[in-house]
């Protein structure tokens, strides 16, 4: 073979190198898309558990949570700004005029403003005339909760909520307290109480503090304030009953043995719509009377919403609500949860309790 054929072959064989490893290399490059995981095309996603392009399904009010209850009538809209989220949140100052008061000590014939939020793909439409209305005092400002049109059987139904003392329900005709899980050991068999409805599990009657007395709850400052972490506190709130009036008032719905007032087995705390017993609560296994208050009387006890076992706790920091109860008064108060540190005194909390 001559050095000029020698040439050509090696040339031959160089090119056939360099085009198996150009094909090799492709066929690689081919392999590494096709196992890489397929990215969805950029879009609006459904929200969870709703099928696309479907309003979200109305919940049914739980009346008998509530705050405030009323019959009005709107009489002024303003429309506030709206949140630019998905669905959009729109935001309405209502006037109305109180027509009747299922709960609550708003005055008949007197006008108030209530901010009302929804988020929801349409601008929420307000009805006219009378209506069903439920709302809260958050932080110093009157806000909506629900309101809706009732025909006669269904106002009551409302009533019936708005009897009963709050965390009480009442379910295809039975009604039953926050304190059902402690069965025969809530109530003494043997005591037998006036009042107008019982509890279906218990036999523990629906007792109320009456308007004449005054309830009030506030934060306590925590032992140590740290920035952006516990700008409520940590979970102490103090419940305070006064007697503003001139004569003696009695509290049924506060009970005592002798000198004992009896906080645990009479306060209710309300949390994403359940109703939970104070922690340490064992139920009255004897006989107790209502507490009866001086002129001008206070008392007052300290409640930790954080030792109640049952709130889905958020995670990092974020807002939550408790409603501190005792019958049918209530205040509801706004608590900035920080998981990194409120986490940890959840857990000596519970020890304490166990």
């Amino acid at each position: 073979m001559t050095i000029q054929n020698r040439l050509i072959k090696g040339v031959k064989i160089i090119m056939r190198a360099k085009y198996l490893f150009h094909l090799a290399l492709v066929v690689s490059l081919s392999f590494k898309v096709l196992a890489a995981v397929p990215r969805p095309a950029p879009g609006v996603r459904p929200l969870p558990g709703r099928i696309p392009g479907q309003p979200a399904k109305p919940q049914p009010v739980s009346w008998g949570e509530k705050q405030i209850v009323a019959m009005a009538t709107i009489t002024n809209i303003k429309q506030g700004p709206t949140g630019r989220s998905f669905p959009p949140l729109f935001n309405h100052a209502l006037t109305m005029k109180i027509e009747g008061v299922l709960r609550g000590d708003l005055e008949v014939g007197s006008e108030l403003t209530a901010n009302h939020s929804a988020r929801q793909q349409q601008k929420p439409v307000y009805p006219e005339g009378e209506i069903v209305v439920a709302l809260s005092n958050v932080r110093g400002g009157l806000r909506v909760e629900a309101f809706e049109k009732a025909d006669e059987k269904k106002l009551r139904s409302i009533r019936l909520a708005c009897e009963l003392p709050l965390g009480w329900k009442s379910l295809n005709g039975k009604i039953t307290s926050p304190w059902q899980m402690h069965k025969e050991r809530a109530w003494p068999k043997a005591q037998k109480v006036n009042a107008k409805h019982f509890c279906s599990a218990t036999g523990r009657p629906a007792l109320l503090v009456g308007s004449d007395a005054a309830f009030s709850v506030e934060k306590v400052p925590p032992t140590k304030e740290i920035k952006w972490t516990n700008p409520d506190g940590d979970g102490e709130y103090k419940i305070t009953v006064t007697n503003p009036t001139d004569k003696p008032l009695v509290i049924e719905a506060l009970r005592r043995q002798g000198k004992r007032i009896l906080w645990k087995e009479s306060l209710v705390v309300l949390c994403q719509g359940k109703s939970y017993s104070v922690p340490g609560s064992v139920g009255l296994l004897r006989p107790s009377e209502p507490v009866s208050l001086k002129p001008g009387q206070s008392i007052s006890t300290i409640v930790n919403a954080l030792a109640v076992e049952g709130p889905n706790w958020p995670k990092g920091g974020y807002r939550i609500e408790f409603q501190f109860c005792l019958g049918e008064r209530s205040s509801k108060q706004s608590f900035y949860y920080m998981s990194r540190h409120h986490d940890v005194i959840r857990s000596g909390l519970k020890k304490q309790v166990n």
